[in-house]
């Protein structure tokens, strides 16, 4: 009787905290949304143009910005926030070093030339761009001062595209680049801290000098 009570007793403690980590979890990921939501806004309005917002669920948004000014014609930015709200799940995501996920999509106003896919093998969005690189038959190396980033590329010309690319992203943690010449020609995939406060966000107003230094190479 007192090992079924004290089964109980450990089963609704755990109940408990499941639902109380659930309700706070909930109530912050709320309020993160909320907060990245402005970022995200203020930080394109440097681009002009008109913007539609779409959430999808309680943890993940959509931005849609059109009409851009040059050298930008859309903008595409999904945000997928952390299960805060699912202890287990939680978990798992920091100890593989996962964070609030930030993909940015834009599509140029001219041709691109060159192409390639750089990624860190451990964060999310890795399993999606090595099957890409396998389908495409590139072949896969290091980055140059980013060792923890992996790069393919079809041939010179979108290696040096992606050196430069990155050299460009200096200070910006990436967890993809992609480049190519259809749209959007160019995708980058980033972690948002919870320290991240600034306005704009720091890869926003690399977006237009990304895109001259890559319209540059389709120009040449």
């Amino acid at each position: 009787m007192t090992e079924w009570t004290t089964g109980t007793n450990l089963a609704i403690a755990l109940a408990a905290f499941l639902l109380g980590w659930y309700v706070i979890g909930l109530y912050i990921n709320r309020r993160r949304a909320g907060q990245l939501v402005r970022q995200v806004r203020d930080s394109i309005q440097q681009f002009e143009g008109a913007a539609t917002i779409r959430w999808i669920g309680r943890s993940a948004f959509r931005i849609e910005a059109d009409k851009l000014q040059a050298p930008l014609t859309t903008l595409g930015v999904s945000l997928l926030l952390e299960p805060r709200e699912t202890f287990l799940l939680w978990i798992v995501g920091r100890w593989s070093g996962r964070r609030d996920w930030l993909m940015v999509s834009v599509t140029l106003n001219g041709p691109v030339k060159g192409a390639f896919e750089a990624y860190h093998p451990k964060r999310r969005g890795a399993m999606d761009s090595a099957r890409e690189i396998r389908s495409l038959g590139w072949q896969t190396a290091a980055s140059p001062g980013r060792p923890e980033v992996l790069c393919a590329a079809p041939g010179p010309d979108g290696r040096a595209l992606a050196q430069e690319v990155l050299s460009a992203l200096r200070g910006v943690e990436v967890w993809q680049v992609r480049v190519r010449n259809k749209a959007p020609q160019l995708t980058i995939s980033l972690p948002v801290p919870a320290s991240e406060t600034r306005v704009p966000l720091p890869v926003f107003p690399l977006e237009p000098q990304l895109a001259n230094l890559i319209l540059a190479r389709g120009a040449a």
